[in-house]
This record gives structure tokens, C-alpha cells and sequence, in this order.
């Protein structure tokens, strides 16, 4: 593609000789030598241009205005990358620490932002869970004094949260901090003091608002000192200045303190239920036919671990638009995005598929080896030990506004490992309240009930319950009480099981009781000796088994794929390598017959859907009555 005609032109005059040789076209750019892709969006791709002798490391910023308002904003000089051209140049006139504007280019598809690198640098966050302490207060504390000379060279960040501030250096009290991503930002015009409490309301929130009012009291000690020392806004300081380790801070106004925590929780509540409802909004597949709509959300997860598939009727009609739960699957592709959005972790679940007959399938890791209810059956003994941390791990999801939908005990899992028992509550459990009421906590405790069974004494459940820090507050009648009704859980048998399909990979001692599968459904799949069964095994990129279910002896399931590269000489698969570059050949599907019309096959071949798109492979191949 030819470059398009360049508008307009906007530079640093000391700094533009840093872009000698360097390509100001994307397609030319993106082909740059020891070019390296940071981030790449549909409206945002973000380079890192190695150094040479004459110029440091750069990073080039290629924005795209995809919808209307933007491109009428964009017309109108207002674009993203022309305001943060502009607020860069401004905020480094004021003295703000912001990357170096090397020089702005604009295209008529695209426009692009040459910045300085800023090298031996992290985000705020992932720096600060390096400390604990005093040094952790320190740097809380500078955090705060920074952001008050922030707003004195008059920027007006209106995003500001700690992702877009990296920090360099170890000791807090000579590291430097850098303010970053300014296209929404106003500078040059001053900062009004409501917009001061928006930002420092902002900050509060990123570092976790009332979850972590201690961290929020040392940052807001650090801004206090730097509004009032540097003459932004005095009414926030109380009191003398102070000196600790070698960082000044003064006392907070209490009343700003309890604003600031109060806004911030609710700024964090709505950012967190703004982006939960985002789970379905970029399908990466789109389908529309007579028979209605197919969709495929997608995460890249690993997925060579056990996976399990859970399949369940959507809603259909006026009827099932009406009901208060949502599926098995689709609760637990939100539960685990809200995993993702409280503690920023990486996703369980890789696939989420709604049929166009309604049916909806989900496609995760399984989240643990053993029910909590399986665990208190076998081992009762060791029952009584894990009060403690159940009702530690319950408190962690309450404190940050998650109910649990009142989980039973089967839909608890448990995992043990050298740092001890990991308990994990099922992810179609997980809701996001933002603040949880009596009645919530009551339901998830009472769904437990299978644990409180008689393994565990009146006496023990009751020191349990009163030693969990949502009670501490109740009177002691109340907890007696629910103490009471948890006893009585058991003998309810009230759970909400589901039908689930656990896939694993195949393991050696499997090859024997695989082979019998695979000529129990020959001649579909092909008939195979024991040699060449197995040289087919060992030569597959992935193979997956379902154990056995319905009471049956063997392997219900047996899935094989390949990759273009694998050494394998089917004629059908040759003919595939040769048409095709990036795909997953499904060589055979063998199924049981005590397994049969049991969803088994439609879980495999969501499974091989998400471990392509883990791979980026662009296809996935099979033959159909020896047809390719």
C-alpha cells in the first residue's frame, strides 16, 4: 500500500534529527527493522523503534479513529493524537516528569506519536507490591507528593489511575516517576480544585479505596504536603509538617479522608460493573442465519492442562429472557471476568459459545481436582482444620463485594500443595455485588452447610463463625443462631450440581485402553495396529481423553489433532498441508458406546476451537465420508 498524503506535521525542534531514517507510515513503520509490537488494538498499536547512535529508544503511538465522533473530533484538530501531542508539549513546558514529544505525524487513516522510551521502568502497582513496611509508606507517600506536582504544572489528567505512572529506582526517596497516556488529558489551563479531588479520588481508587484505606491514608499524607507546600490546595493538610525517612507528609483533615474513600470505593464499584458487562461485547465470531445468531467470545489461556465443558439450553422465548439466573456456562464466563477484573489475574475460562439453537457452551480450566463436599466425606477427620481457611477465603471474596450465590460445598474445590489446602469456589457462583447486604453473607454461609456436618462439634462452628470479621460486629445471639441453621444444612441435601465433561490431556499407561476405543469405532476412524496407534499418538500435537462415564470400563473419548508440521502421512491431511498454512487437522473423534448422544463429541470439538484460537491457527480441518 502506497503511504497516504500527510495533513499536517508537528515536531520538537531539538529532537527531530532522533527520526532520521525511521519510516512515518505505519505499513512501512511496522516493517521496520527490530521493530517490537507492545500492544496492538483496533484503534491503538503501540511500537518500541530500537536505538542507534544517533537516537534513543523510541516509542511510536499509531492511533486510528474508527467511529464518527471520533473522526469529527479528529477533523476538528480534537483527535487522539493531536490533544496528546498537545498535552505532552504543554505538560513538559510546565516542568511535569512526562515521556520526551519527539514529533507528531498525520496521515489520512492514521495519525502517530513519537515519544521517548523511558527504560529500567514498571507500572506503579506492580513496583509498589515490591515493599512492605516503611518503604511501602514511603512510597505511597511520594506518590502523593508527585501527584500534587503534577497538578502544579497544570496538567488535568483526567484518566489518571497507577497503570498509567511508571516508576524508576529502588529507594523511594530518589525514584522518579513519569505520567503516561495523556490523549485525555487538559493542559496549560490550569486545574480546578474539583478536578484536583476527581484525580486524587482516582489514585484512591486505583490502590484499592476502602479495601486498602491504609495505603490510601499514607498517599493521601503525601498529597496533603505537596498541595500545601506547593500552593495547589492547603485545606487538605492538617496540622505540622512531619519528616520520615527522609519524606515529608503531613496528617490528613479527617473529613477528606472519609470523601475520598467514600467516592473512591463508589468510582471503583462502577469501573468494576462497567467492565464485568463488557464480558459479551467483542464476539470474535459472528454468525447470523435463519435459525438465529452464533457468537464465540474468546481468552488466551493455556489450555494444555484439564479443561472442562459445560453445555446447557440458553434462553429461549419470552420465558427464558424472564428468568432471574442465567446458564450454567454463561454465569461462569462472568464469574471468572469478574476474577479478572477485581484482582487483575488471568482468565480460567477460554471459550464461551451461544449457539444459534440457544445452546450455550463454556470451555475453561477445571477449577480444582476435588469438591469441598467430596473432601469432607473422605477425609472427615481433617474436616475441622479447614474452618479457618474457608472462612478466610469467603471474608477475601465479601471484602471485595462478591456473592457467591450461596456455593455449596460441592460447588467448593479444594487443591493441595506444598504451601498447603487452596480452596476455590466454583466460578457460575461468582456475582459481583459491589456491597454486600446481611442476607448475602447468610446465603453463602448456609450454602456451605455440607461442611458443618456432625464431623465438626456445635462448639467449633460456633468459635468458627464469630472469629470471621464480617461478625464482629454482631451480637452473639444472631451468630448463635446462624450456627444453628448451618447444622441443619446437611441433613437438607440441597446442591445444585451440574453435568460437566473433563477433558485431559493422554497419558502413556492410557495408549492400551485408547487403542481399544479407537477400533471400537473403526472403520469411521480407521483402523490401526498397536504400533502404528501408537507412533500416532506420540506424533499428534494434542490428544485428549474423557474418562469413563455411565458406569462404562474404559476411556469414553478420544480426540486427536494435528499441526501442518507434524510428521504424519495421511493422504487427507497431505492434501490439507498443501492448501492450507495455519490450521488444526481433527485426525479422529472416537467415542464409547455407553458414551454416545452424552455431548461428548461437541465438547471435544469446542475444546480443539479453544486450543486453536490459544495458537492463532486460522482453521480447523477435518474429512467427512473420506472427503476432505
Amino acid at each position: 500500500m502506497s503511504p497516504s498524503r500527510i495533513f499536517t506535521r508537528d515536531h520538537h525542534s531539538r529532537r527531530i534529527g532522533w527520526l532520521d531514517g525511521i519510516p512515518r507510515h505505519q505499513d512501512e513503520l511496522l516493517c521496520f527493522p527490530g521493530v517490537e509490537i507492545l500492544q496492538s488494538r483496533p484503534q491503538r498499536t503501540v511500537l518500541r523503534i530500537p536505538p542507534s547512535p544517533s537516537r534513543p529508544t523510541l516509542i511510536a503511538k499509531i492511533h486510528r479513529e474508527r467511529d464518527l465522533a471520533a473522526r469529527i473530533r479528529r477533523f476538528l484538530g480534537w483527535g487522539r493524537a493531536r490533544m496528546e501531542w498537545n498535552n505532552l508539549v504543554r505538560a513538559e513546558q510546565g516542568g511535569a516528569s512526562v515521556p520526551r514529544p519527539v514529533a507528531l505525524e498525520q496521515h489520512g487513516d492514521h495519525d502517530i506519536v513519537f515519544i521517548d522510551f523511558l527504560l529500567d521502568t514498571e507500572v506503579f502497582p506492580q513496583h509498589l507490591e515490591r515493599y512492605q513496611g516503611h518503604q511501602r509508606v514511603a512510597m505511597l507517600r511520594v506518590l502523593g507528593r508527585w501527584i500534587a506536582s503534577i497538578v502544579r504544572a497544570g496538567v488535568d489528567a483526567h484518566d489518571i489511575h497507577t497503570g498509567n505512572i511508571l516508576v524508576r529506582g529502588v529507594e523511594p526517596g530518589s525514584m522518579s516517576l513519569w505520567l503516561i497516556d495523556l490523549h485525555d488529558a487538559r493542559g496549560g489551563f490550569g486545574v480546578p480544585a474539583r478536578r484536583c479531588r476527581a484525580m486524587v479520588q482516582q489514585v484512591a481508587s486505583a490502590l484499592g479505596g476502602a479495601r486498602a484505606a491504609v495505603d490510601v491514608q499514607h498517599f493521601l499524607e503525601g498529597w496533603a504536603y505537596g498541595a500545601r507546600a506547593l500552593g495547589v490546595d492547603a485545606t487538605w493538610a492538617r496540622g505540622a509538617d512531619q519528616h520520615t525517612d527522609d519524606i515529608d507528609w503531613v496528617e490528613v483533615e479527617p473529613k477528606r479522608m472519609t470523601e475520598t474513600l467514600q467516592k473512591a470505593e463508589r468510582a471503583e464499584i462502577h469501573r468494576r460493573r462497567r467492565h464485568i458487562s463488557r464480558g459479551l461485547r467483542n464476539p470474535v465470531y459472528h454468525h447470523r442465519d435463519w435459525r438465529g445468531v452464533e457468537t464465540v467470545q474468546a481468552n488466551q489461556i493455556d489450555s494444555d492442562g484439564i479443561l472442562q465443558v459445560r453445555r446447557q439450553k440458553g434462553r429461549g422465548g419470552l420465558l427464558g429472557w424472564l428468568r432471574s439466573r442465567p446458564t450454567i456456562p454463561r454465569a461462569s464466563w462472568f464469574g471468572d471476568r469478574v476474577r479478572q477484573t477485581v484482582w487483575r489475574c488471568l482468565p480460567r475460562a477460554a471459550l464461551f459459545i451461544e449457539r444459534c439453537s440457544g445452546e450455550e457452551i463454556v470451555v475453561e480450566k477445571q477449577p480444582g481436582t476435588m469438591t469441598l463436599a467430596t473432601f469432607s466425606r473422605q477425609s472427615s477427620h481433617r474436616t475441622r482444620g479447614l474452618l479457618g481457611p474457608l472462612l478466610e477465603t469467603l471474608h477475601r471474596y465479601h471484602s471485595e463485594g462478591i456473592h457467591l450465590a450461596g456455593a455449596s460445598a460441592e460447588e467448593w474445590y479444594i487443591e493441595e500443595g506444598r504451601d498447603g489446602v487452596e480452596l476455590r469456589p466454583d466460578a457460575a457462583s461468582i456475582r459481583y455485588r459491589g456491597k454486600l447486604t446481611r442476607e448475602h453473607i447468610f446465603e453463602d454461609l448456609i450454602g456451605l452447610g455440607s461442611i458443618f456436618d456432625g464431623s465438626i462439634t456445635a462448639r467449633d462452628r460456633l468459635r468458627g463463625l464469630l472469629s470471621y470479621p464480617g461478625f464482629s460486629a454482631l451480637p452473639a445471639t444472631i451468630v448463635r443462631s446462624l450456627s444453628d441453621r448451618l447444622g441443619q444444612r446437611f441433613a437438607t441435601g440441597v446442591t445444585r450440581e451440574s453435568e460437566v465433561v473433563c477433558i485431559r490431556p493422554a497419558l502413556a499407561q492410557d495408549v492400551g485402553a485408547l487403542h481399544l476405543l479407537n477400533e471400537a469405532n473403526a472403520p469411521e476412524v480407521g483402523s490401526l495396529s498397536a504400533a502404528d496407534f501408537a507412533a500416532l499418538i506420540e506424533t499428534a500435537a494434542m490428544v485428549r481423553v474423557v474418562d469413563a462415564v455411565n458406569e462404562g470400563e474404559g476411556p469414553a473419548g478420544l480426540l486427536v489433532v494435528m499441526r501442518p508440521e507434524d510428521d504424519y502421512t495421511s493422504p487427507n491431511f497431505l492434501w490439507f498441508r498443501s492448501f492450507f498454512d495455519n490450521f488444526a487437522y481433527v485426525d479422529r473423534v472416537a467415542i464409547d458406546a455407553s458414551a454416545r448422544r452424552s455431548g461428548l463429541g461437541s465438547a471435544f470439538y469446542a475444546v480443539v476451537e479453544a486450543w486453536a484460537r490459544a495458537r492463532d491457527l486460522s482453521s480447523i480441518v477435518c474429512e467427512v465420508n473420506l472427503e476432505p
